[in-house]
């Protein structure tokens, strides 16, 4: 069976220790918006977050352990690219909110222009555009 046939869709999963934490920084400073929460009160243990028609999802990292999985190493183990107009304005926005830029604007081989920042839980954030 072709992939196409055997995939219908695809959502990477951040792993965390405090969903809250992350899902206030995805939604209130990148400006994802939620679109499923478990359980559907209290703290998260796991929400998903849609930006343009992309979904993310956020799990707390104790969950896999009970499905038989090792516990999450907290990040840097991927990026999450995020297309964004004006790099260099976005840089400037994230740092006023107190997020940690790792890397300042550059003009990247591609042609485009390339930043990064990191979550709360130090997973990378590659910001890339003009």
């Amino acid at each position: 069976m072709p992939a196409t046939q055997r995939f219908s869709n695809w959502m990477p999963n951040v792993f965390t220790d405090d969903v809250a934490r992350a899902l206030d920084f995805y939604r209130d400073v990148l400006g994802f918006q939620e679109t499923f929460r478990f359980p559907e009160e209290g703290r998260p243990l796991h929400v998903e977050l849609r930006l343009g028609g992309s979904v993310l999802a956020i799990s707390h990292g104790g969950e896999v352990v009970e499905m038989g999985l090792p516990a999450p190493i907290w990040g840097s183990h991927h990026e999450l690219v995020l297309w964004c107009r004006d790099v260099d304005g976005t840089v400037g926005e994230l740092r006023d909110a107190g997020v940690p830029i790792l890397v300042e604007p550059f003009q990247h081989v591609a042609g485009h222009r390339r930043a990064y920042a990191a979550d709360p839980d130090g997973n990378w954030l590659a910001l890339v555009g003009g």
